[in-house]
């Protein structure tokens, strides 16, 4: 099959796989959307985002708090796409489907990506593993988060990576550069993410090595004659010369700059407290003044241990060997230097970026291996004879290697979906069709739960826990109850029921009401669990 075909063919079982993993994966939220699961405050909050988007607004979210502006939290102006979208489908729902659909686009882009470098049965192996993989799976089960926006982006950028060093091709490295621009705004830490790819393109484009000889000669060269500083500014020079090159010091200076001017300039400048609420969540410091116990926190508390054990295994073990696995770096260290278990552990939407870095390594460490789809120019400069020995050898070798190579392109792909499908019955899809939301006591408290929202006048202001708080915000000013800050709302909703209470549920909800917002407050209905509260 010529490779044209074989592209072709790549992008139609890619088209189909990702129709199915959007399908899979809308089905799987709107189960969740209609059964009112909600994991967190998050899709609220990404809501009223929207919201405000859609009407030319600052995204002022009332979940975090009163006047509470989201460009104080983190810093993610790609969101802005939201917009558009919500202004047409104006529902929470609609956020699910946007990601849902970012995930099967990178599912398409990975498969694609995949048949470049092996046959189109395992490229599509491997976009199954990564598609149902767990740090996918775990992302759309909590629901909408920007960094959703990242997975087709990474792909693509690391694609032309590893396709980069494939073809020998400069070019190729100035477009990974210039597709990892637009990942500094998803969210504040991808700019670490953004230099992290940059690096890897210089070192994939030979400058890296080049600038240690210039730096570091020999002592019997003639290099080592000259200064230091020359030798820098020799180094320097040769980030000029090709066009690869150029773009990727570019944009590693875009990525660090974007960072840090988020965290300390943009996020505190729009923050009510005036600083970047996460700093504290992460010990950066004591991490630089005590190495060693740095390092221990990569690995412990055991939690961490489990979810690097975990990633090592999703990407079939050999992806750590490429060097495009430095990239998934920022993204490990700062959440192994956090404090918040959360951020450290398998579950969650922490582990959605790393994802199609683990499998784009893992593409590449076949791509290595693979032959080479370009001659190194410097080849063509041998003697003649050293060109005959050296075909004669490759030719010799060349039956085994390619043997050998066939036999890793079918096993690594096959080995990830392996660790994918034994993941599965622990992860959100499989548990979803366990769960019995026909039974009559949940669709008792689903009708309660509606009945309760439909008592609430819309255009209110409604402070509530989880129970209705992302069914609110399409219709209400909706207020997370944990904010006793701010002012008094016209309705309050308490579901003794709700995990918020734990096992201590509010007794007396009105009295509960009045003490938490300082003022008077009435029963205004009770659904079964869910009291509804208004204002005197």
């Amino acid at each position: 099959m010529t490779k044209l075909k074989t592209m072709t063919l790549a992008r139609s079982v890619g088209a189909v796989l990702s129709i199915i993993v959007a399908v899979v994966y809308t089905h799987f939220s709107w189960v969740q959307w209609s059964n009112w699961v909600t994991p967190s405050w998050d899709l609220g909050i990404f809501t009223q985002l929207a919201k405000a988007y859609a009407a030319f607004e600052q995204p002022i979210v009332s979940i975090k708090g009163h006047e509470f502006n989201l460009w104080g939290d983190h810093f993610h102006p790609i969101l802005l796409v939201l917009g558009p979208v919500y202004k047409v489908f104006p529902s929470p729902f609609t956020l699910l489907v946007v990601q849902n659909l970012l995930v099967a686009l990178s599912v398409y882009l990975l498969v694609v990506l995949a048949a470049r470098f092996m046959h189109v049965v395992f490229a599509l192996l491997l976009g199954v593993a990564y598609a149902f993989s767990f740090g996918i799976q775990e992302a759309v089960a909590v629901q909408f988060h920007e960094v959703a926006f990242a997975l087709p982006l990474l792909v693509v950028s690391l694609g032309y990576l590893v396709r980069a060093r494939a073809e020998r091709n400069d070019a190729l490295l100035a477009r990974a550069a210039l597709w990892a621009v637009p990942l500094a705004l998803v969210k504040e830490d991808m700019g670490l993410t953004v230099a992290a790819i940059a690096v890897v393109g210089l070192g994939r484009s030979g400058w890296c090595h080049r600038a240690f000889d210039l730096l570091f000669p020999a002592q019997s060269s003639t290099v080592a004659r000259r200064s230091f500083f020359f030798r820098v500014s020799d180094a320097l020079s040769l980030l000029t010369q090709k066009r690869g090159v150029r773009t990727c010091a570019a944009v590693l200076l875009w990525g660090l700059v974007a960072t840090f001017l988020s965290v300390t300039v943009i996020l505190p400048f729009f923050n009510v407290g005036g600083v970047f609420d996460y700093t504290d969540s992460l010990d950066v410091a004591g991490a630089i003044s005590d190495p060693l116990q740095g390092l221990l926190l990569m690995v412990y508390p055991w939690q961490k241990a489990v979810t690097l054990a975990t990633l090592l295994l999703t990407g079939a073990i050999l992806w750590v060997v490429s060097p495009l696995a430095v990239i998934a770096l920022p993204t490990l260290i700062w959440r192994f230097l956090a404090t918040n278990e959360g951020y450290y552990s398998t579950d969650w939407h922490y582990s959605m970026v790393l994802m199609p870095i683990v499998f784009c390594a893992l593409i590449d460490v076949l791509a290595r291996f693979a032959p080479e789809t370009a001659e190194d120019p410097s080849v063509k400069k041998l003697p003649a004879h050293l060109l005959q020995a050296r075909a004669s050898a490759r030719g010799l070798a060349d039956k085994t290697y390619r043997t050998a190579i066939a036999l890793l392109s079918v096993a690594l792909p096959t080995f990830a979906l392996i660790v994918a499908l034994a993941h599965m019955p622990q992860l959100p899809l499989a548990t979803q069709l366990t769960h019995d939301y026909s039974s009559a006591s949940w669709q008792e408290n689903l009708a309660q739960k509606k009945q309760a929202l439909a008592s609430i006048p819309q255009g209110t202001s409604v402070a509530s826990d989880l129970s209705l708080l992302t069914h609110l915000t399409v219709n209400h000013e909706a207020y997370w109850i944990g904010n006793t800050s701010d002012p008094a709302p016209d309705y309050v909703v308490i579901d003794q029921e709700n995990s918020a209470w734990g096992n201590n549920p509010i007794e007396n909800p009105p009295q509960f009401a009045a003490d938490t917002y300082q003022a008077p407050y009435t029963l205004h209905t009770q659904q079964g669990s869910i009291y509804v509260m208004k204002r005197m």
